[in-house]
């Protein structure tokens, strides 16, 4: 199994150590480790995924207000430790060349859309119509947006007929309090429209809480909610996250 959204680090969130710890209580092998907002120092990311590529893969981050943004872009990615690179929703579209030299040198962009999938749709479905080579992850699926209990915004659905946009299941605490129910039927919408093959499941630990919240949300899906199919589940648990993160791994 591999947990596709994880967070570690030494001046936030917890070290490799800890990750690794609630990985193995929960039986999970592998996990793809992302940089925390604000930091554009990758070095400890890469270091952990130098020591130990097998289990782990890496997403970085650069400041593209910089001004040696696309420099910064190309001192990390020839580390080889990186194989996708994060970004806020609205920064797709205002530094699209930044983004694109990234797709050129075959990243996967991992876009965080803190307002919803609503405001961030026009932007990505005009970037990948430019660069339809592109893979766009939507983390925390597209950050759902809920009033008084109810969903009110379901336009992630809408990016479905983008063959290179992919789901992040994950950060589901964040919008509302287990089991989550309040998204159970947009789960199944996005399930349906995407398809398995273009969703992954993600811890967002330690955001999401501690081991046992860890183990909690993975047994959520490992158990069939949303009326998952065993081979679903394969896809949501492995098969995608490896194709995107792991794929030397694959024979």
């Amino acid at each position: 199994m591999i947990d596709g959204y994880s967070h570690c680090g030494l001046s936030k969130y917890r070290p490799v150590e800890d990750v690794l710890a609630a990985m193995h209580n929960a039986g999970v092998d592998r996990a793809v480790l992302c940089q925390h907002l604000g930091e554009y120092d990758n070095s400890y990311l890469e270091e952990v995924v130098a020591n130990d590529p097998a289990t782990f893969a890496a997403i970085f981050l650069v400041d593209p207000t910089s001004p040696t943004a696309t420099a910064d872009l190309e001192k990390w990615h020839p580390t080889g430790q990186f194989r996708g690179i994060r970004l806020l929703a609205d920064w797709l579209r205002d530094y699209e060349s930044l983004w694109a030299r990234a797709v050129d040198l075959d990243l996967t962009l991992v876009l965080y859309a803190p307002q919803g999938a609503a405001v961030a749709a026009p932007s990505i479905t005009r970037f990948a119509a430019a660069h339809p080579s592109a893979r766009i992850v939507m983390t925390h699926l597209g950050n759902p947006q809920l009033r008084g209990g109810q969903l009110v915004e379901t336009a992630l659905l809408q990016l479905a007929g983008l063959p290179g946009v992919f789901v992040q299941l994950s950060g589901l605490g964040q919008f509302c309090e287990y089991p989550y129910a309040e998204l159970h039927d947009f789960i199944r919408a996005v399930i349906r429209e995407f398809g398995a093959p273009r969703i992954y499941w993600g811890s967002n630990y330690p955001v999401c809480g501690g081991e046992a919240e860890y183990r909690r949300d993975l047994l959520q899906v490992t158990g069939g909610e949303w009326d998952l199919t065993s081979e679903q589940i394969r896809w949501i648990m492995a098969g995608t996250a490896e194709q995107l993160w792991f794929p030397r791994a694959i024979c």
